[in-house]
């Protein structure tokens, strides 16, 4: 969010998207909880091409499955079009924790509903959709197991040289 703010783009999280659709659709038979996901990035896919085809810059924030980011790729590829991509990554065990210290806090939407969650799940999830496994593009791999030792401003400058770049070609 920090970058679509410094950069002026727009930046489109996958989870704020499902939990509009959340909103909408209501909680009653369960759909968003079983769609939502994928329902949630074919409209993002959408979106990143009507935005593309204008020559537009936009960010898209996610943690993608591989085969979100094989189809992602397709349609750069379609538009010759050239994408940043940072990878967060991180001790495993430090970063289930962080992620279930927030679900359990109680501020999460109830789309992102992860009762019965454990680590070796987890693991087996990212695992299996090959979450982390691949960038697109120039890819930035950042280790953030602890956010203290992020240099941001470093991100930031890496995005600016980039955007700058290829508002140039």
């Amino acid at each position: 969010m920090e970058l679509s703010r410094l950069y002026n783009i727009p930046c489109f999280n996958k989870d704020l998207i499902k939990e509009v659709l959340g909103c909408g659709f209501g909680q009653d038979g369960g759909l968003v909880l079983e769609k939502g996901s994928s329902a949630t990035f074919l409209l993002m896919m959408h979106i990143t091409e009507k935005l593309i085809k204008t020559g537009s810059q936009l960010i898209l924030e996610s943690n993608f499955k591989l085969h979100e980011m094989e189809q992602i790729q397709v349609l750069l590829d379609k538009y010759n079009y050239s994408c940043l991509s940072f990878i967060f990554k991180g001790d495993f065990n430090v970063l289930f924790e962080r992620y279930m210290k927030r679900d359990n806090a109680g501020a999460r939407h109830w789309v992102h509903d992860t009762s019965g969650e454990n680590s070796e799940n987890f693991a087996q999830d990212h695992i299996k959709e090959g979450i982390g496994k691949m960038g697109i593009g120039k890819t930035i791999i950042t280790d953030v197991t602890s956010f203290s030792d992020v240099n941001y401003n470093e991100l930031y400058s890496a995005a600016g040289a980039f955007l700058q770049t290829e508002s140039c070609e």
